[in-house]
């Protein structure tokens, strides 16, 4: 538990760098919030902090940043929402009711709007009827260096992939393999067939389970995801430089949809959200990005996801209330449509 004065230092740091983009001094922050407490005392108050995994400091800066660690407990304990006001909402709404083209217009429409409300990337999912199963799957023998795995789903529909062979296998053996694997996995889901991967498992079929996990959510995505604000992220101080707004453009193409989808606040429509900081992602090429992520969907079951992509310097206190907010619009909107 943090003092109620470390508390109250560790929200000026984040609001601070959240605002500038700089490391914070103690000396600025006395200066700009006036506090009644010399910069040493402040500077005494910054090394707990940093031993205690809140802040830390840039190379040989003399100023703090916030942590992961940092930002969740700025965002869980100590931020305070700017809530979406009523003239703004009008505004929201008015502009989706405008819409006279189909769901995609609908759609692309609100990636824009909440791109351009939170200044960072905006990621909308089409909804889709949740619940994506696999009915079976069979191995096809590819000349002995390939193996085509065909995944055929409960609403008839079928993918396929080609998998490298590890080694050369007969249809005989292929064929064994497909039965034996379908016996775990029919009727399965893609967190099921996923859990499903272990140590313990044969690599050849682990191959297998993964690619059929991943044709399942595949077959979620089959269509269109819409994206905007990269602009908006791009001009941000963190990528100033030509070398980092190209990693920055490598690390969210690479971020797949997918991700989104396993983030997302199962089960629940229009509202609950989830915040992923950093390296809470489990993702390497993310650990300098957040994540804001809802569901939205009908009563029938159709799911879709909003999401908001930014550096970890993100105005979480504007931003989680406006996913929030669209979620729960979109939600609304969907059944007066269906």
């Amino acid at each position: 538990m943090l003092t109620e004065r470390r508390a109250a230092i560790l929200r000026m740091v984040v609001s601070e760098y959240i605002r500038t983009a700089e490391p914070v001094s103690s000396k600025g922050l006395v200066d700009r919030h006036r506090l009644s407490v010399s910069s040493a005392t402040i500077r005494n108050e910054f090394a707990r902090l940093e031993e205690e995994g809140y802040i830390t400091h840039p190379y040989t800066s003399a100023g703090r940043i916030p942590s992961d660690r940092g930002y969740r407990h700025y965002v869980e304990s100590l931020m305070a929402e700017e809530p979406v006001g009523a003239d703004e909402q009008r505004t929201i709404e008015h502009q989706l009711h405008q819409v006279l083209g189909g769901l995609d217009e609908w759609l692309s429409l609100t990636a824009t709007i909440l791109a351009a409300a939170v200044g960072n990337v905006a990621v909308v999912t089409r909804p889709r009827a949740t619940g994506s199963r696999l009915k079976h799957l069979q191995l096809v023998e590819l000349h002995g260096e390939a193996t085509l795995l065909v995944a055929v789903m409960d609403d008839g529909r079928v993918r396929q992939r080609i998998l490298p062979a590890r080694e050369p296998a007969h249809q005989a053996q292929l064929t064994e393999r497909a039965q034996r694997l379908n016996m775990w996995v029919a009727g399965a889901d893609s967190v099921a067939v996923r859990a499903l991967v272990t140590d313990d498992l044969p690599p050849d079929e682990a191959v297998v389970l993964r690619a059929v996990s991943d044709l399942i959510d595949e077959e979620r995505l089959a269509e269109e995801t819409f994206l905007d604000g990269l602009r908006s992220v791009l001009q941000q101080p963190e990528f100033s430089s030509v070398d980092r707004m190209l990693e920055a453009v490598r690390q969210l193409e690479a971020y797949r949809v997918r991700s989104l989808l396993e983030h997302a606040a199962a089960g629940d429509l229009g509202g609950a959200t989830r915040v992923l900081i950093g390296r809470e992602h489990g993702d390497d090429t993310m650990q300098d990005w957040s994540v804001v992520v809802s569901n939205y969907g009908d009563a029938e079951g159709a799911l879709g996801t909003i999401a908001v992509v930014g550096p970890t310097r993100m105005r979480y206190e504007r931003t989680i209330p406006r996913v929030r907010y669209v979620s729960t619009l979109m939600s609304q909107l969907l059944q007066d449509v269906r």
